[in-house]
């Protein structure tokens, strides 16, 4: 690698790492409005993205073929779906965990009944089958109550995480300048 190459790919490096870790203290120190910001951007992405199938619907709309009605739906959609996050960026952050919470819930329910299918059949497991399909819907239970403390200590990991990624890499390329400076 030239020494150009190098300082380039360094100073980039060390650039990337600063903002890791800025992001994963922002991250780790308040999950909660970290979540909003980026709800926000997503609320406004949605917009973007209304309007764009919208532009597009209207200037396609008389070209040969007929109108493009799926794009103008992805539109209305995206129009609405982009107010809402807008309007209640907490309560489209709590709606994801609830939802797989419910999902979970639904299934150790179904799972409880496959348990007694093998208390039927005379299958040992079932007992075993039986704890792990409640504990699936305690799990899911968990997440359905308690949806937004979930997403804030995985916010807070992941931030955790970027911290650790961000000071790692700083550690290496600080090795990694040292060998440059010999070669």
């Amino acid at each position: 690698m030239s020494k150009l190459k190098f300082e380039k790919y360094t100073k980039n490096n060390i650039l990337m790492s600063i903002l890791m870790v800025v992001l994963g203290l922002l991250l780790f120190i308040w999950p909660g409005k970290t979540l909003e910001i980026a709800a926000r951007f997503l609320g406004i992405a949605l917009l973007i993205g209304a309007a764009v199938s919208g532009i597009s619907w209207y200037r396609d709309r008389n070209r040969p073929g007929g109108v493009d009605y799926g794009t103008l739906a992805l539109g209305i959609v995206s129009l609405i779906a982009g107010i809402i996050v807008l309007a209640a960026p907490k309560g489209v952050i709590t709606l994801l965990p609830k939802l797989i919470g419910l999902a979970i819930i639904i299934n150790g329910v179904l799972n409880i009944a496959q348990a007694m299918e093998l208390k039927n059949a005379g299958n040992a497991s079932w007992t075993s089958s039986l704890v792990m399909a409640v504990l699936t819907i305690l799990l899911g239970l968990f997440l359905l109550f308690f949806a937004f403390s979930v997403m804030k200590t995985a916010i807070m990991i992941i931030g955790g995480i970027f911290v650790y990624n961000g000071v790692s890499n700083l550690w290496i390329e600080s090795r990694y300048r040292k060998m440059g400076k010999q070669y």
